[in-house]
């Protein structure tokens, strides 16, 4: 018999990078979740003390606890300016959505059966038109997010061989980074991030076990 231990934040949901902050937002409210929630900018570090670390950690992560990271591969991050007027942070928002990189959305699950034992699922997921048009309403709240004197990083990644240019804001002063309509910002479950880290483990036992032990004569 089947048995479902822990229902994840979204099951089997897609949902576009428009969407991507509302879900977050609904996964901060959700008084259901089985777990804490972390993200890919700040989970292994006690504390962000510069810019650059947000970038370490999700180049660190991505391949870890994202399932399809194979598929969606981080190349390189570099630091680019500090914004200094509205005009430039609408011109790097508007670069953040089509027809300038796809939409996608996250999806997951956690749960486990007597006959594959436990199971806990994250990936993004890309739209089936992924460069539909986007509502410029979504458009206007991101850049209310950027504000003047904010860093811009750029992360380079590869999907479906093509390269893409995403751009990121950073509070210079708190080193926070804006992950309102990042596409990377999504919240995981504390949960996938502890059964990925003890799958890791177990593997590793694993391999020590079956690793034969020579001795010199």
């Amino acid at each position: 018999m089947y048995i479902m231990r822990t229902v994840l934040f979204l099951v089997s949901i897609v949902f576009n990078i428009v969407g991507i902050a509302t879900a977050n937002e609904a996964l901060n409210r959700c008084d259901t979740l089985p777990s804490a929630q972390m993200d890919l900018f700040t989970y292994g570090s006690p504390s962000i003390v510069t810019s650059e670390m947000n970038f370490r950690n999700l180049f660190r992560n991505f391949p870890i606890y994202v399932d399809n990271a194979n598929e969606i591969k981080l190349l390189y991050y570099h630091y680019v300016e500090t914004i200094k007027n509205k005009k430039q942070i609408k011109s790097y928002v508007k670069r953040n959505f089509p027809p300038y990189v796809p939409n996608w959305g996250v999806a997951g699950s956690q749960g486990g059966n007597s006959d594959i034992g436990e199971f806990s699922t994250w990936r993004f997921t890309i739209e089936q038109d992924p460069f539909q048009t986007i509502d410029e309403d979504i458009v206007s709240k991101m850049m209310r997010e950027v504000k003047i004197g904010y860093e811009v990083w750029e992360v380079v990644f590869k999907l479906w061989d093509t390269t893409y240019h995403y751009y990121m804001f950073v509070n210079a002063k708190t080193q926070a980074i804006v992950k309102w309509g990042n596409i990377f910002g999504a919240n995981i479950p504390q949960s996938h991030i502890d059964f990925i880290n003890q799958k890791y483990k177990r593997d590793a036992k694993k391999h020590i076990e079956v690793v034969p032990i020579f001795h010199h004569q």
